[in-house]
């Protein structure tokens, strides 16, 4: 039997009003990311200023001099949910500008901000035949009530305006948010508009070519004094180290790095990309910590390394407006600075594997691998300018879709297309890197040459002299002749003598990777023997003829445990201060105990009169050990030198004196001319050669690394006279206070 009919016809959907609230907090997550989508609708509305004005955390006030709107496209602009009217319109009327709004964003962020409007525009309305003012208020948190969006009721009142009144809209947003009390002003001028920020001069003006007016450009006036940076901006700007300037029209790309001292380009790139992201232009400017960078700028050097710091960031702009969080502060969107910290060998573009690969001993050499000269985002000031999809631009699911705006306007959503933006604009870094490691290795070379040709030249002026000289014998004209040719020999072997040894700071360099995986393997030995001892002694119970085998293990076992806490105890090492004091003497146990048996099969003698109370400096137990132990092995390797009928002795003494931590160790080996006793601390000098030593023949890096290491916590370092019958004495003074290296 049919079921009875009640009632039949056609529903309607009903919106509850708090949608309002929902999208607001969904479409918009920061109080500046809302304001400066309220900017870029004045800028939309082709006006040539807009006024922000900020009433002590009551209110807002965004005003500006644009076309304004009439009452029916407020009608089907504000008052239509749902719907962006700027969506099928990619150019302004007057000005031909490129539109950054779109979704209807403005609406949203105005309730974002607070829970009351009122509105005012004026402008020439057609359907009027007049100028018309129309003013509307809206109270949110009234709405938010209503059962049905449908039902809301906003008042509004237009009339005709005086044709002397200027067209544009006014937006006073009352009884605000907490959020929105306290902006961080800074950011919306930096962020908002090209025209206005510290990187203006690196946006690319470009504007359609039928357009009818010349655009006068765009002003945001904020409700505070302007910074007085844009006076050192421009200057700064062109006192880069190196610049990358990349394009992509049409699917090809250009790149070019330029020096700051040539109008040539250093390296010119071309290519063709899949052009996912769209064309673009982009302008990067790499500024690193050298001495001298800013000398000829006229500028107090003090303002400029903390401008760079604050605007530093590669900031991508759509349509000339700052897409968040792309070059903000702390943002690594192209993951340099991480890169940077962690030494990353390899290149991450397709661009830079393309066009200057590294072979396999580019990659392992500390000299050629131009990835350890990344910059960091720190560095690098600069601008991507792209032009990301709108809602009538985007293709159906499952194409390229290019760069879309994530819904909460923090960025593009990650695609094919910012895959791609990330590959070119990642690329054009590691480009800088890289000819800035050319660069480096040209002024090197160019630097040898200078010294060479210098030794030349000195050497031609004596020998004419000699030549010269007719009172000279020939013999003897002969002898000095040779001298001066063996003269320029040595220099020249000296330089070959100064790259090898160069070469082997790079092998060094490596050693802390290998330190670390023998660390870890000799963990796993030491394990293993413990299950082999564990394993032998229950045997030795039962065969006694094992037990010196045991023995031999238990030695073995406890030289290669003592090893391993050595080296771990420096690869553990911290920049850092210990939390608490400790004490010195356990440390200079520690460190002679590892050589103890060197020693003593040599017939050194290693004395100490350091008190056990003694209290050492706060600095890292590691670079205390390490400064013991450079010590230490360079006085054995200078006492093993003497004859054998000479003392053999080596003297650890150490005191506090008021504020200051004070060791020194004397030794009676060959001894340091007077000298020579400055030149004992410069890297690669040494006078400890010896190819019969386990030690090993002196790199000359030991007392380099001891001054390196102890200047950076303010201390000192230097040779000093010997007390009686010592013939060489090194003193070190540390702050016994911690003074963190910076």
């Amino acid at each position: 039997m049919p079921e009875k009919v009640l009632e039949a016809g056609n529903l309607q959907f009903s919106v509850d009003a708090r949608i309002l609230r929902e999208l607001g907090e969904r479409l918009v997550r920061r109080p500046e990311t809302a304001l400066i989508e309220l900017i870029k609708n004045s800028y939309d509305a082709d006006s040539t200023q807009c006024r922000v004005e900020f009433e002590n955390g009551r209110g807002v006030v965004v005003e500006d001099d644009g076309v304004g709107m009439t009452l029916a496209e407020f009608n089907a602009g504000w008052m239509r949910i749902g719907t962006a009217s700027k969506a099928f319109r990619s150019t302004t009327p007057v000005y031909g500008r490129r539109i950054t709004g779109e979704k209807g964003i403005g609406r949203f962020s105005v309730r974002f901000l607070g829970e009351h409007l009122a509105l005012t525009t004026v402008a020439d309305d057609p359907d009027y035949g007049t100028r018309t003012r129309l003013t509307a208020t809206f109270d949110w948190p009234d709405y938010d009530a209503s059962e049905d969006i449908g039902r809301i009721e906003v008042p509004y009142r237009l009339t005709v305006a005086p044709t002397s009144t200027s067209t544009g809209t006014r937006l006073h947003v009352t009884r605000l948010r907490n959020a929105a009390r306290k902006l961080d002003l800074k950011q919306i001028r930096t962020a908002s508009i090209g025209l206005v920020s510290p990187l203006q001069s690196l946006i690319v003006r470009a504007r359609d070519s039928g357009e009818e007016h010349d655009d006068p450009g765009f002003r945001l006036v904020l409700g505070e004094a302007d910074e007085d940076f844009d006076d050192i901006a421009s200057r700064v700007l062109d006192a880069y180290e190196l610049r990358a300037q990349l394009t992509v029209r049409q699917r090809k790309l250009q790149l070019r790095i330029y020096t700051r001292d040539q109008r040539k380009p250093y390296l010119d790139i071309s290519d063709t990309v899949e052009g996912r992201c769209g064309d673009l232009k982009a302008d990067v400017r790499f500024f690193p910590r050298r001495a001298g960078a800013f000398r000829d700028l006229g500028i107090d050097g003090r303002r400029v390394y903390p401008w760079i710091r604050e605007n530093a960031g590669i900031a991508v702009f759509d349509r000339d407006f700052h897409v968040s969080p792309y070059g903000e502060p702390g943002d690594d969107w192209l993951y340099l600075t991480r890169d940077a910290a962690s030494n990353q060998r390899h290149p991450r573009s397709s661009l830079a594997q393309k066009h200057f690969p590294m072979s396999d001993a580019e990659q392992t050499s500390t000299s050629d691998n131009w990835m350890l000269r990344l910059p960091e985002s720190a560095q690098v000031i600069g601008v991507v300018q792209v032009t990301g999809a709108r809602g009538n631009q985007r293709q159906p699911y499952g194409k390229s879709e290019g760069l879309v705006a994530a819904a909460d306007r923090e960025g593009f959503i990650a695609n094919e297309a910012f895959s791609e933006l990330f590959e070119i604009v990642r690329g054009s870094v590691e480009a800088i890197a890289m000819v800035d490691r050319r660069r480096q290795k040209e002024r090197e070379e160019a630097e040898r040459q200078r010294r060479l040709r210098r030794m030349q030249d000195l050497a031609a002026a004596a020998a004419r002299e000699i030549e010269d000289n007719k009172s000279l014998p020939a013999a003897d004209k002969r002898r000095l002749l040779t001298a001066v040719s063996q003269m320029v020999t040595q220099a020249e072997a000296h330089e070959r003598a100064t790259r090898e040894r160069v070469r082997q700071l790079e092998v060094m360099s490596l050693l802390g990777v290998v330190a670390g995986f023998m660390t870890h393997e000799f963990g796993v030995a030491l394990d293993a023997l413990d299950k082999a001892h564990h394993i032998l002694v229950e045997a030795s119970k039962r065969t006694p003829a094992l037990k010196p085998t045991v023995e031999e293990l238990e030695t073995a076992r406890a030289r290669l445990a003592e090893f391993t806490d050595y080296s771990s105890a420096y690869i553990r090492g911290s920049h850092t201060a210990p939390e608490r004091p400790y004490p010195a003497a356990p440390r200079l146990r520690h460190v002679r105990g590892a050589f103890q048996q060197y020693a003593t099969e040599r017939g050194v003698t290693i004395e100490s009169s350091i008190a056990r109370d003694l209290v050492a400096p706060r600095v890292p137990t590691s670079l205390y050990d390490g400064v013991l132990l450079n010590l230490l092995t360079n006085a054995l390797k200078a006492t093993t030198i003497v004859g054998p009928d000479g003392d053999r002795i080596i003297s650890f003494r150490a005191w506090n004196e008021k504020n200051w931590h004070n060791l020194e160790v004397a030794d009676t080996g060959i001894g340091i001319p007077t000298i020579l006793r400055e030149r004992v601390f410069d890297p690669l000098f040494t006078t400890t050669d010896s190819n019969n030593d386990p030690l090993g023949s002196g790199m000359g890096l030991g007392l380099s690394l001891v001054r390196a290491s102890v200047e950076a916590f303010g201390g000192a370092v230097r040779a000093v006279d010997p007390p009686p019958g010592y013939s060489t004495c090194i003193q070190v003074r540390l702050p016994l206070e911690s003074q963190e290296p910076s």
